[in-house]
């Protein structure tokens, strides 16, 4: 499941793909539990996605940024949010259809 995500994780950096890991297995009677995943902070919002959102300067009065190669500077960006990329989702998917195993999702 591991090297899955990996392999499906989007890559600029790769600092996401390498931060993927799996935690301590846990076993309940007769099901086990696994959890995969990156405890970088950017982490769930490249998989989930993210909502518009208004971006701030943390400690300067504006932003810096590159866009289209031109550097631009803001005091406040509207960001329109992103579309996920479900890289984790696809992986669990994918090695369980390969095993055969039957899976439910805790998501809400």
């Amino acid at each position: 499941m591991v090297n899955r995500a990996k392999v499906l994780a989007p890559v600029r950096s790769g600092r996401l793909r390498s931060s993927i890991r799996a935690g301590q297995p846990r076993i309940f009677s007769l099901r086990g539990s696994l959890t995969v995943g990156s405890d970088l902070e950017y982490a769930a919002a490249v998989n989930d996605g993210s909502r518009p959102h208004i971006i701030r300067p943390r400690n300067k009065q504006v932003r810096r940024f590159n866009v289209g190669g031109r550097i631009v500077f803001a005091k406040v960006v509207h960001h329109p949010g992103t579309k996920g990329q479900h890289f984790l989702d696809r992986a669990l998917r994918e090695v369980a259809a390969q095993r055969g195993y039957t899976f439910r999702s805790n998501a809400t």
